[in-house]
């Protein structure tokens, strides 16, 4: 039967007609007795009331006549009892453990709900509605009932756990879903394009909008700088949920120290690797080296436990550095903690604490001070003052090893009067060897001694040759040396050493140097930072040190923390007396340092480009060893330390044998460490038929085998996942081999995991999350109070599974009774005022 709405669904029902093809005639009909009644009462002598009741009468007695000519229906819609699903979503992730401002938890205002069924809510949802109960949290998953909640996932994959039930439920009667959470989603991302297309109705609690006393580490991050006193530095930002400024007490503790092996070496069995320890309280029976109450002192404090205290303002990042020392080489694991100063005892008993949550209260973070020592060679021209300073200061830094060739005599003609009857050698090494062999010197061939050497093959035929014995080290000093001592295939292998190979290059000054060691007409003359066919005038008197405005910004060029300091220590310097001349750097390259002679003319000083892929820098002092010889012998000695520290940024980026990367993924949306190895030969063209291992070490003690593959993004880059399930530290231990290396290659790497960390990257209450949700699916924001009353009036929401019932309204007897008492009374009251 063909039917036409004329009243709108409200929460009673809906009026239909059953007849709508008389609607028009009906309404035109009675349209015109409507005028007929109206004209013929208008000429009775009536008072104007009762003309007015009597046409009113008439009309609703005929119009209610006619309404039952189109056969009225009265259609109401009710909920179906157990046909429409309603879904329980409940967050169980560990962001609920957090305590509001009357310190208690969230989740308990949520367990106390869901496990009340008893209550009104609970028992119409349950007899009206297909009742199904989901969790989300580390992932979507169906329970059937809330006994085994407690809020311990590691995130909060909401977005994910909504999709999740769309597609389940695709093509279903759902109702509606009652999301039980504080808003706090760990894959915000994914509510970009999020279409649920069924209402969400987030159940909150207002006691969730003020967050309790809370302390925050919000961002972490570590990097190395080339200061000696702390060639670390972490900077942590901070926050304070408190009412007013809160004391805090900030610790920065060296847990954990493993050592790294060299870079060549045997591969270890998987017993013999030396593991991570469980950083959170897992005990273990690792080899690795346990750090001592004190170490190393750092400015007064030691590396090993760090303490800054601080007051925070209410709602305001506050940023943290702490400057450390690692006591040694390898990887350092550290631990960050921040409290309140009045409470010392609550990471041992968490109970006693006021703050909202201590899961945000403490991070760890993996300091990497490289593999081994970096070799680095020096070849001077002659024994000379700056070698003796060079060496010294080098020696103290344990991250450089400094291998010395020197010459002490340059060559010359050999005459036979020189030496004694049948000495065909030159007299220089007459008592050395009672034998005289191939291998000693003769008189036209250079004198050289080699210091620090390796073994006695190394540089036992002088500067290198091939690339292979080259490559091994990290970078060259040249030192008063004419480019002669080279000859055109060792300048052009330096020169490769720094452009390809990466490496580093420092020129030193002196008579044989720059210029006046003829180094303008080399092969070599591109990796100087400075025109050498470009000569200034000579200096004369005495120069002068300044730092140039690079220099000022460079951390290495410093030596004092502060910048009054540093004008008081350049002040200090002695005055110098010879400088190579030079005018302009080259393109690309920077002056750091200056040195002025009487005549007010500025010459460079430090000077330093980018070669290639390596560095090269240009001392043009020959008399800088006067800094370190003027001064008070109480006094720091800054010329060491300018040397440590300029070496170490020359060497910063000198690529290894082995490289290893560590980059966070997410596969889905686990969270992943994706670990890359480049692998390079010995002469450092990518090796591409390697076998690449990684032992990957847990928190708990154990390692796992991973064999990363070759990468489709560059030759010798091979890749591996891996997925952290623990917090704690841990540590992949790469093994590199081929078939045509004896030995295999190896390398280390660390890093921290906390599963936890982005849940409680922010830990208040996202009511604006869970309103946008709940506005764009067509549901709204519940709070706990008002929740049997939305109950009780979700049958008269849009519900996809409904019962109609109509009831035809003609039949009833109130329609009829009605229109005869109006045409009645009409009668009766025309036949009292005397009308017929």
């Amino acid at each position: 039967m063909e039917s036409l709405l004329i009243i709108a669904i409200s929460t009673i029902g809906t009026i239909v007609l059953g007849n709508p093809q008389w609607l028009w005639p009906i309404v035109a009909g009675g349209l015109i007795v409507a005028v007929g009644i109206i004209l013929s009462y208008r000429s009775a002598r009536l008072p104007p009331l009762t003309r007015v009741a009597l046409v009113l009468l008439k009309l609703v007695g005929l119009a209610l006549i006619c309404f039952c000519l189109l056969n009225p229906l009265w259609s109401e819609s009710d909920v179906r009892p157990g046909e429409n699903i309603v879904l329980l979503l409940v967050d169980n992730s560990s962001s609920l453990s957090v305590r509001d401002q009357n310190e208690q938890p969230r989740g308990d205002v949520v367990q106390e709900l869901l496990h009340a069924d008893h209550k009104d809510w609970f028992t119409r949802l349950s007899q009206d509605y297909d009742l199904r109960r989901y969790l989300f949290g580390d992932q979507l998953r169906q329970v059937d009932d809330f006994q085994g909640v407690d809020f311990s996932d590691n995130r909060s994959e909401m977005a994910m756990g909504l999709q999740g039930l769309q597609q389940r439920f695709q093509n279903k009667p759902l109702a509606g879903v009652l999301l039980f959470s504080d808003g706090n989603a760990t894959d915000l991302e994914a509510f970009e394009g999020l279409q649920t297309g069924v209402p969400i109705y987030p159940v909150v609690s207002p006691d969730w909008e003020n967050l309790g006393d809370d302390l925050a580490i919000e961002r972490l991050a570590v990097r190395e700088t080339n200061f000696e006193d702390a060639p670390i530095s972490v900077v942590a930002t901070v926050t304070s949920s408190y009412s007013s400024e809160q004391a805090v007490v900030a610790t920065l503790e060296l847990v954990k120290n493993i050592s790294q092996s060299s870079e060549v070496e045997e591969a270890s069995t998987p017993d013999e690797t030396d593991p991570s320890t469980n950083l959170f309280g897992v005990e273990t029976s690792n080899p690795v080296e346990e750090i001592p109450a004190v170490e190393d002192e750092v400015d007064g404090e030691t590396s090993s436990l760090i303490t800054q205290s601080v007051s925070l303002l209410p709602n305001t990042p506050t940023t943290l550095e702490f400057d450390v020392l690692p006591p040694q080489m390898g990887i350092c694991y550290y631990r960050l903690r921040i409290r309140p100063a009045s409470e010392e005892d609550i990471f041992a008993d968490p109970e006693t604490s006021s703050e909202a949550t201590l899961e945000n209260n403490e991070r760890l973070l993996t300091v990497d001070r490289g593999t081994n020592q970096k070799r680095i060679l020096y070849v001077g021209g002659r024994p000379n003052w700056e070698y003796k300073f060079l060496n010294r200061a080098l020696s103290e830094d344990r991250a450089v090893d400094l291998v010395t060739l020197i010459r002490i005599a340059k060559k010359e003609a050999k005459f036979d009067f020189r030496g004694r009857v049948g000495e065909n050698s030159n007299s220089l090494f007459r008592g050395f060897n009672d034998e005289v062999d191939e291998e000693t010197e003769s008189f036209d061939e250079a004198v050289l001694v080699r210091l620090n050497t390796r073994d006695a093959g190394e540089l036992a035929a002088g500067f290198p040759k091939t690339k292979e014995e080259l490559y091994e080290y990290k970078a060259i000093v040249l030192d008063d040396v004419e480019s002669g001592f080279f000859s055109h295939d060792q300048q052009v292998l330096i020169d490769r050493f720094v452009s390809v190979r990466g490496g580093g290059l420092l020129l030193l000054g002196g008579r044989d140097a720059f210029r006046h060691g003829d180094w303008d007409r080399s092969s070599l003359r591109d990796a100087f930072p400075v025109y050498l066919d470009r000569q200034g005038p000579p200096a004369s008197g005495e120069l002068r040190w300044d730092l140039t405005r690079d220099g000022w910004l460079e951390p290495w060029m410093r030596v004092r923390s502060t910048e009054d300091q540093e004008k008081t220590r350049l002040q200090q310097i002695p005055d110098l007396e010879f400088v190579n001349p030079a005018t302009d750097p080259k393109p690309g390259g920077r002056i750091f340092a200056t040195v002025q002679d009487n005549s007010s003319n500025e010459y460079p000083a430090v000077v330093a480009q980018q070669y290639g892929h390596g560095r090269s820098v240009a001392v043009l002092i020959g008399d800088l060893w006067k800094w370190s010889l003027s001064r008070p012998e109480t006094d720091e000695d800054d010329l060491a330390r300018f040397w440590r520290q300029l070496v170490r940024w020359l060497i910063a980026d000198v690529p290894q044998r082995v490289e290893v990367s560590l980059n966070p993924i997410s596969l889905g949306t686990i969270p992943a460490m994706n670990i890359q190895v480049n692998v390079r030969q010995e002469d450092y063209e990518p090796q591409e038929n390697a076998q690449v291992t990684i032992q990957v070490t847990t928190p708990s003690d154990e390692v796992l085998e991973l064999t990363a593959e070759p990468s489709l993004e560059a030759p010798g880059l091979f890749e591996t996942s891996y997925v952290p399930r623990e917090r704690g530290a841990y540590l992949a231990s790469v093994v590199t081999q081929n078939e045509e290396s004896e030995l295999p290659v190896t390398a280390q790497a660390g890093w921290t995991s906390d599963p936890k960390e982005e849940e409680f990257r922010n830990v208040g209450f996202n009511r604006e999350l869970l309103g946008r949700l709940a506005q764009s699916s067509g549901g709204e924001v519940i709070e706990i109070g008002a929740l049997d009353e939305f109950v009780r009036t979700l049958p008269q929401r849009d519900l996809p599974a409904k019962q109609v019932r109509t009831t035809p309204l003609w039949h009833t007897p109130w329609l009829l009774v009605t229109a005869i008492l109006c045409l009645t009374a009409e009668w009766g009251l025309r036949r009292v005022r005397g009308l017929p």
